[in-house]
């Protein structure tokens, strides 16, 4: 982790409950979101701490020992795209539409991405992703991934393609599909764009100016 000035403060957790906690393996959780969604109001750990840009960039791999973020987020390359975020509680940024290799356009209107590193796969209601991936049949010997569609996001007027060997997860040569539908309760109008997109868009998120910035494939 680079660019840390001062001391930061840190607090152990001893015990949480939810089924996040339960049937994750995870070791602890860091709020890196608005405090707006904090429980019981907490300050979040990017209010208390003492950087002057309050950023952070994850930079995620398919290797997680190769995976790793930054404080404060500003090294990512010259080929970049900065987003404003439309709500600050999540990382909600305005998602216009998704498409299938270009052609079969999802309309998206009422509906927000959220940029979350603490969901694994892509995730979205049932009405609008089971329209995205009907009929794509992911083998599980990867054997057809070069045949499959590319899925593209537009992030306000920006494309954010993703190729198959992006959305398909490989787990010890087993292939499995990595977007998948939910049953969100009513209200609950996001995409939520997890380590699947941000695997392929190394992403900056900066509380100064409230902005998402990706960097784009060279």
């Amino acid at each position: 982790m680079g660019g840390i000035s001062g001391t930061q403060s840190m607090g152990l957790i001893t015990s949480a409950s939810g089924k996040s906690f339960e049937l994750s393996k995870m070791s602890g959780i860091l709020g890196l979101a608005y405090s707006s969604i904090s429980v019981n109001a907490l300050p979040t750990w990017m209010e208390v701490n003492d950087l002057t840009t309050k950023s952070f960039t994850f930079f995620l791999h398919s290797n997680p020992k190769a995976s790793y973020m930054t404080f404060p987020g500003s090294h990512l390359s010259t080929n970049l795209v900065t987003h404003t975020v439309v709500e600050q509680k999540y990382w909600a940024l305005n998602l216009t539409t998704i498409t299938v290799d270009g052609k079969t356009a999802v309309p998206l209107t009422g509906y927000k991405g959220v940029i979350d590193s603490g969901t694994s796969l892509l995730v979205g209601p049932k009405a609008i992703i089971d329209e995205v991936i009907t009929g794509i049949s992911v083998s599980s010997d990867c054997s057809n991934l070069s045949s499959l569609p590319t899925i593209s996001f537009t992030i306000d007027s920006q494309v954010y393609p993703l190729a198959a060997t992006d959305y398909v997860l490989q787990i010890e040569g087993e292939c499995l599909m990595g977007i998948a539908a939910m049953d969100f309760p009513k209200g609950f109008d996001y995409v939520i764009m997890g380590d699947v997109f941000m695997r392929r868009y190394p992403s900056t998120f900066n509380l100064t100016d409230n902005t998402v910035t990706f960097e784009l494939p060279a």
